[in-house]
This record gives C-alpha cells, sequence and structure tokens, in this order.
C-alpha cells in the first residue's frame, strides 16, 4: 500500500491526522452509546446493563422495573436507526468492519462524507436501546471514512488511500479498546484471510497511537477493563483447561459466524421494500429485548459483562446453566439485531461470547481445583481465542486482548489457546471482503470525476461461487481473479503508487462533492 510520492513526513502528519480524527471519532461513539444507553434502556426501560470502569466504576446488573418496556425501547430505537440509515446512507447499515475493507479494497476514495455521521447516530441509537452490538464495527467504518474524507482532500492516489483508509479503521479500534498496539496490528492482519501487510504497520502505529492519546486526554489513560494485579494460570498444569478454552471458543467463534450469515442471507434478500428494511431490524430487536430478560449482557455492547467476569466472587455467584446460556444468548442476539440490518459491530460480542466461554471452564473446573484461583486467564484467552482465528487476525486481537488488562503474562497461555482454536475455526472468516492475500486485491484506478457512470463488467466474468454461511474455500480464486484473461484486454498498465492486483468488476463511482454535502 503505497506510492511513488510517499515521504516520511508527509505520512507522520497524515497518520497522526487521521489518527487524531479517528479518536475524536471514537470518543462521540462512546458518549452517543453511554448516553443513548442512560437515556433509552436505564431511564425509560427501567434496566441497568453491566458497565465497565470506563464509566467509572464496575456496575452490576439488575432487573428492569419496567421488563414491559425493554423490548418496546429496543424495537423502537433500532426503527429509528433504520429509518435513519435508510434515508441517509444505506451503506451505513449492518456491522460496519466489513464495509470499511471492502472500501479498502475497492474504493478507498468513494467512501461518502456523510456516512461517519450517519453510522455514528445510527449505532448510537441501535446499542444504546438495548440492541446487541459492539462500538469497535462502526468506530471502524467511522475512521475508516474519515481516512477516506482526508485522503481526497490532500490529493492521494487510490494506493496510498487505501492505507490511509486502514490506519483510519486501526486507529478507530485501537481506540475503542484503549489498545493501541492491537489497533495496528489490527490494520495489517485485517484485510486478508492468509496474509498480512507488513508495510501499513509504522503508520498504523502512529495513527493508532494518536487516536489513543485523543480518546485516553478525555476518558483516561487506564486499560480498558481498569487495573488488574498480574496473575497466576496454573502453571503447567493449567495448560490443559486453557487448551479446552481454545478448543471450545473456537467452535464458538465458527458458531458465531454461521448464525451472523444465516440470519443475514435471509434478511437481505428478503428485504427489497422500504417497509421491509425498517421492519426486520425492528423485529429483531424486539426479540432480543425479550432476550436481554432471562440472561445477562445481551442488551448493549455486552462489555460490562466482560469484565464482570473476570472477578471470581461475581462467576461464583451466578448459576453454571445461566453462565452457559450468556455466549449462547449473544450468538443469537447479535445475530438477530445486527444480522437482521441493525447498525452495530460483531467484533465486540464475539469477544464477550469468548469470555463466557472462559468463564464457564474455570467455573466448572474451578470446584476440582484444576484452575488458578482467578478467572482472568481463561476470560481474557477465551477472548482472543473466539474472535482472533475467525476474524483472521489472531495476532492483533491477542494482543489487544491482553491490552484490555494490562498483563503481559497473559500471552503465552493466549497463544495456546488461539493455536487450538484456529484447528477448529478452519477456513471460516466473519469478514467475506477480507481476500485471501496480497496482490489479490483489484488495481485502484483513479477516482472517476462527479458524476461519471460506472463502468460496465468485464464480459465473462463468472459469478462468485456461493459458500456455507461464514466459510470461504480453501484454495479458490478471489473474484477478483476470476475472469482475469478478459480484464487484462480491458485495464491499463498499473500506474506508479497503485497497487498491484486485477481490476475490479465495477469501477467504483465516486461521489460528487455536491453529494457528500448532502
Amino acid at each position: 500500500m503505497g506510492g511513488s510520492g510517499d515521504t516520511l513526513p508527509r505520512w507522520i502528519v497524515l497518520a497522526l491526522l487521521i489518527g487524531a480524527v479517528a479518536g475524536l471519532g471514537a470518543l462521540a461513539l462512546y458518549e452517543l452509546v453511554h448516553w443513548g444507553t442512560q437515556w433509552l434502556l436505564v431511564d425509560i426501560g427501567g434496566y441497568q446493563p453491566y458497565n465497565t470502569t470506563t464509566k467509572g466504576a464496575l456496575e452490576l446488573s439488575h432487573d428492569s422495573a419496567r421488563p414491559w418496556a425493554v423490548p418496546l425501547v429496543a424495537g423502537g430505537g433500532a426503527l429509528l436507526a433504520s429509518a435513519l440509515v435508510v434515508r441517509f446512507a444505506p451503506e451505513a447499515g449492518g456491522h460496519g468492519t466489513d464495509a470499511a475493507i471492502e472500501a479498502a479494497h475497492h474504493r478507498p476514495l468513494g467512501m461518502r462524507a456523510r456516512v461517519p455521521f450517519v453510522k455514528l447516530v445510527a449505532s448510537g441509537l441501535t446499542i444504546g436501546s438495548g440492541g446487541s452490538g459492539g462500538t469497535e464495527g462502526p468506530a471502524a467504518q467511522i475512521s475508516a471514512s474519515f481516512g477516506s474524507i482526508i485522503a481526497r482532500r490532500a490529493g492521494l492516489s487510490p494506493g496510498q488511500a487505501r492505507t490511509a483508509v486502514v490506519i483510519g479503521l486501526a486507529a478507530g479500534v485501537g481506540a475503542v479498546f484503549r489498545a493501541p498496539l492491537g489497533g495496528a496490528l489490527l490494520g495489517a492482519e485485517l484485510l486478508y484471510r492468509r496474509d498480512s501487510d507488513p508495510a501499513v504497520l509504522p503508520k498504523a502505529l502512529v495513527a493508532s497511537a494518536a487516536g489513543y492519546v485523543v480518546f485516553g486526554a478525555c476518558l483516561g489513560f487506564g486499560t480498558f477493563f481498569g487495573p488488574h494485579a498480574a496473575d497466576s494460570f496454573g502453571g503447567l498444569r493449567g495448560f490443559l483447561p486453557l487448551a479446552l478454552v481454545g478448543l471450545l471458543a473456537g467452535a464458538a467463534g465458527r458458531l458465531y459466524a454461521f448464525c451472523f450469515y444465516w440470519v443475514h442471507e435471509r434478511v437481505e434478500p428478503a428485504a427489497r421494500t422500504t417497509a421491509r428494511r425498517l421492519l426486520f431490524p425492528t423485529v429483531g430487536a424486539l426479540l432480543v429485548g425479550s432476550l436481554g430478560l432471562l440472561v445477562p449482557g445481551v442488551l448493549g455492547t455486552g462489555y460490562g459483562l466482560m469484565q464482570a467476569l473476570t472477578h471470581r466472587q461475581i462467576l461464583l455467584d451466578l448459576s453454571p446453566w445461566l453462565l452457559l446460556a450468556v455466549p449462547l444468548a449473544k450468538i443469537a442476539a447479535t445475530a438477530l439485531s445486527v444480522g437482521s440490518g441493525g447498525s452495530g459491530g460483531i467484533f465486540g460480542p464475539c469477544l464477550v461470547v469468548g469470555a463466557g466461554v472462559g468463564a464457564v471452564v474455570w467455573r466448572l473446573f474451578e470446584p476440582l481445583g484444576a484452575v488458578a484461583h482467578s478467572p482472568m486467564a481463561y476470560v481474557v484467552v477465551g477472548m482472543a481465542a473466539c474472535l482472533g482465528p475467525v476474524a483472521r487476525a489472531p495476532l492483533a486481537v491477542l494482543v489487544m486482548a491482553v491490552e484490555t488488562v494490562g498483563d503481559a503474562s497473559l500471552l503465552a497461555p493466549g497463544i495456546v489457546g488461539v493455536l487450538c482454536a484456529s484447528v477448529v475455526v478452519g477456513r471460516t472468516t466473519l469478514y467475506r471482503s477480507q481476500v485471501d492475500r496480497r496482490g489479490d486485491e483489484p488495481v485502484l484506478e483513479s477516482a472517476p470525476a462527479p458524476g461519471t457512470p460506472p463502468a460496465p463488467a468485464v464480459p465473462g466474468h463468472a459469478e462468485a461461487v456461493r459458500q456455507p454461511p461464514g466459510e470461504t474455500a480453501e484454495g479458490a480464486q478471489p473474484p477478483s481473479q476470476r475472469g482475469s484473461a478478459a480484464a487484462a484486454a480491458h485495464q491499463p498498465e498499473d500506474a506508479p503508487g497503485d497497487a498491484p492486483g486485477l481490476v475490479s468488476e465495477v469501477a467504483p463511482e465516486a461521489p460528487s462533492e455536491v453529494e457528500d454535502a448532502r
């Protein structure tokens, strides 16, 4: 990623600017979700979700004083968010991260200026009213959009703009989790299923650090889950339960991807009218609101529940059956909330699912004396093992999970868990816009003039082979490669600074300045 005009001073300035703006976007999203939760779910619905120490102190969930109101609040928030998305920016629906990956590969100069603002408000309404979703997916799309906007204003080439989009994504996610190193690594890993781009890492580190500083300057520089003393994971004997956590978390991650796309693939073709695009997320939210009254951590992000699960006494006070229901209910709730078209992330809920798996294993082994005194290691390993392999970013997610608690001693057990999970996950991916390797991306040509219609599709270009939900065929050619012989006759030579690859099926239509201003 980059171009012949790249210079270190220029990229330092650009990365600092993109990172700072991404940090502000993540901060605005955090505050909107926080106040949305307070006004909608707590004040109107009478339901208090778990809160992390980021919001002042760990606060446990309690039953709603008005249980009948919770599903109505969730449904109403989803309806308002969907109406906003349908009216102003349809691409702002869904989970955001995949949209940012797709934009980085195909149209890094084409993300509309209205998208971050629509995504911001829609996600605040959806998650704040109790929809099951994370803040990192919206933060990724918001920050990537800012990267695209800055790239256009700075006159960057398409290849350079791809880098700007990627480091924006990295800075936004890193800021949300107060994990700048993990965020930077995510920028290098997340675009590919079986590859990474180390060249983007230095710029992503600068941007991620800038985003972290801006976010932390307003909310503090502590870890995401507050201070924790370093804790043992049981020595050599403790690796067996941790390996089990990895295997089960990997299976949970695979089930999570399957359920999400099972819902998404049935809703998306059916949502052909405006009424249905409003109806499906609303019905999904009503169901999630009802489920959230039965199982803790279902409503909202679930990040507070993740932190609660790291505390020994809280885990011992919870029924093993209720603990077992947490990951399964979160899988179902996220599929219904986001898979139906609601605006929220699927990155964070997958961490919650993994944390629940780790907590269940600790709870079952604790009476036998086969685990450490604290459940911390098992929860963190579950987080990394559930999301890392299925997101195809195992190193980034492992580092990010460790950064949330600030304990580097958990890296070793985390590696064991992630490796075991990778065996179970196989070829499954949570983000279908990823390509296999560098060089599989389409060539990024100069953006067309405002108002230019899309170029016709390449003749003979084969349709993508449908895969089961969450699966990709090992060794199958990416869509951008099929029909490459026909495409070669229609494409110019790679311009200096453009990423190598093949022309995409349809040339992206750049948004006009007039349209952006709407």
